[in-house]
């Protein structure tokens, strides 16, 4: 009896464990990329009316907090857009300083210029 309570505890715990990891952790806040009034000018301009969300995606690399070598991997078809949103990116993201990090983060975003505004893409 005691040992099946022993071993019912230790499964508890590793389960419990198991459970904690696997959830999600936030490694930092971002602020989303800006474009001027001039940049979402242009988009609308060039869209005409076929003002439908724009998908960008980007590759970069986090050290110690620190975002940087953000590159477009598929872009919006628009390279001053894709360029003034990787600058923004590397100006002013950064992770809370106790995540290591690693190379080759792909970060999905959406540019809508119905809305004159920059949202993460939903995965289905």
């Amino acid at each position: 009896m005691r040992t099946r309570l022993l071993f019912l505890s230790f499964v508890g715990l590793v389960f419990g464990i198991w459970q904690t990891q696997s959830a999600a952790l936030p490694v930092g806040k971002v602020v989303m990329p800006q474009l001027s009034s001039r940049q979402w000018a242009y988009l609308r301009a060039q869209e005409g009316g076929n003002l439908r969300p724009l998908p960008i995606d980007l590759e970069l690399t986090i050290t110690n907090g620190r975002v940087y070598n953000v590159r477009v991997r598929r872009g919006t078809n628009y390279p001053i857009i894709d360029q003034a949103i990787v600058q923004w990116i590397q100006a002013n993201w950064k992770t809370y300083p106790w995540f290591a990090g690693g190379d080759l983060y792909v970060v999905s975003l959406n540019v809508d210029p119905a809305v004159r505004q920059i949202t993460f893409r939903k995965t289905e």
